[in-house]
């Protein structure tokens, strides 16, 4: 075990124990255990550990949950891997203690690059609201994590079987479907919304896409929202431009039946403007036409 893989454990780690407060006089034996097994890299100690000062009743609410936030980023770190990464079987045991954003977000790069994207939409905007959460992430991480999350969150929608929703457990907008995060936000925010083939219809799959639009138009007081509809590459450009528009205002209709009251621009850009992903030599022709099938709002 390296020198730096012990350095990261203890700055993530022992320095994230000590700020859980006095309820460490009530588990001193356990945190000491914790300690020792974080100072010898035995990263294989802690799930056991975690288990165990959840179950000890001396230990405080408060502190158990952040004595976990801090084993799940010790466990992974230390499944960390020389080409980069992290194990799956690491991020697995990691994610099983708790999910703080740096494990949500291995997690989801697990599910995404096994394809299970439902998975892996789940794990990427758990990561984008826990960062959010100011209590718990008083540092929000670099700009440049934000906007991959927000990237690879849209893309996993979008080649996932079926539409999944970012809404919390009370209705509301969360996840890649806010575009405000700590350090950045999205000027024009894409949404995987389904149509019929060749059609402005919406699928029973784009219908739930609008509803998670709405839920977040709806919180808004800004005066417009601007609707921008793509298409992938495929087809005559002329046709593409007028289904791209059609398809925009299709949303716009869907959105103004459930009682949306911002004022709604239309405009479409047929294929002209391929979505930026990741890295478009990775993915298959039909992978890239899933991205680019999108419609985008941005608010005025």
């Amino acid at each position: 075990m390296g020198v730096s893989f012990l350095l990261k454990l203890a700055a993530a780690t022992v320095i994230g124990l000590a700020s859980a407060g006095a309820a460490l006089a009530d588990c001193a034996s356990l945190d000491a255990q914790v300690k020792a097994a974080i100072g010898a890299g035995k990263a294989d100690a802690l799930p056991a550990l975690a288990d165990a000062i959840a179950k000890d009743t001396t230990c405080d609410s408060t502190y158990v949950a952040k004595a976990r936030r801090s084993i799940a980023l010790a466990v992974l770190l230390g499944g960390e891997q020389a080409g980069g990464g992290y194990s799956p079987q690491a991020v697995a045991s990691a994610a099983a203690i708790a999910r703080p954003w740096q494990v949500a977000m291995a997690l989801g790069d697990v599910k995404y690059d096994a394809k299970d994207y439902p998975a892996a939409v789940e794990a990427y905007e758990a990561a984008i609201n826990d960062i959010r959460n100011v209590k718990d992430v008083p540092k929000a991480p670099p700009r440049e994590i934000e906007e991959y999350l927000a990237k690879r969150a849209y893309q996993a929608k979008s080649l996932a079987p079926n539409y999944i929703s970012s809404r919390g457990v009370r209705g509301q907008a969360e996840g890649v479907m806010v575009p405000t995060f700590r350090n950045f936000t999205a000027v024009s925010v894409p949404v995987p919304i389904r149509f019929n083939t060749n059609e402005a219809v919406l699928t029973e799959d784009g219908d739930k896409a609008v509803d998670d639009l709405f839920n977040f138009l709806k919180t808004q007081s800004a005066g417009s929202v601007i609707l921008t509809g793509h298409t992938d590459e495929r087809g005559d450009p002329q046709y593409n431009m007028s289904l791209s528009r059609a398809r925009a205002q299709t949303v716009a209709e869907a959105l103004r039946r459930r009682g949306l009251t911002l004022v709604i621009r239309v405009e479409g850009r047929g294929a002209r403007d391929p979505f930026a992903a990741d890295d478009r030599s990775k993915y298959s022709r039909d992978d890239l036409y899933s991205f680019d099938r999108r419609v985008e709002y941005q608010v005025k």
